[in-house]
């Protein structure tokens, strides 16, 4: 039996909303510098466009190819698929959603991390865990890229 599981991680950063959105519309994770190790040419079109490919490689030896099915420079988000995984992951489909909010208040950024997950039922609660523990760390790690804390 599988479940589908969503989880979002969110956090302010003290950066305008277009400096945040070019470290991450081109979806190669550069930002995610604790466990990124490289992110490969873009594949079926140029970078951050629809239908675009992506190659990473982890520093754990892990490789992943994601897909853009979804850009917005208006709305400052990107939806990209999991499409192939090297070892394979316990999810059977992966979609993410990295969206921006500008916060008036004071010109800061608000990113939310969303992924939509198809799970088996045993799996589920290791793919969730595994994906909030990503998250923060990337998250953190676009604090750095940012000058932020």
């Amino acid at each position: 039996m599988s479940s589908a599981t969503r989880v979002i991680e969110s956090r302010v950063f003290s950066a305008p909303i277009a400096t945040v959105w070019r470290h991450v519309r081109s979806a190669d994770f550069k930002f995610w510098t604790s466990a990124v190790k490289d992110a490969a040419a873009v594949e079926g079109g140029a970078a951050g466009e629809v239908g675009s490919q992506r190659k990473v490689s982890f520093k754990d030896g892990t490789v992943q190819r994601y897909q853009i099915v979804e850009l917005s420079d208006l709305s400052f988000f990107i939806t990209y698929e999991l499409i192939e995984s090297t070892p394979a992951v316990l999810s059977a489909a992966a979609i993410h959603t990295i969206r921006l909010r500008k916060v008036t208040h004071d010109n800061s950024t608000l990113v939310e991390w969303e992924s939509d997950f198809s799970a088996s039922g045993n799996d589920t609660a290791s793919v969730v865990e595994d994906s909030r523990l990503k998250k923060k760390e990337a998250l953190a790690d676009l604090a750095k890229a940012l000058g932020s804390k």
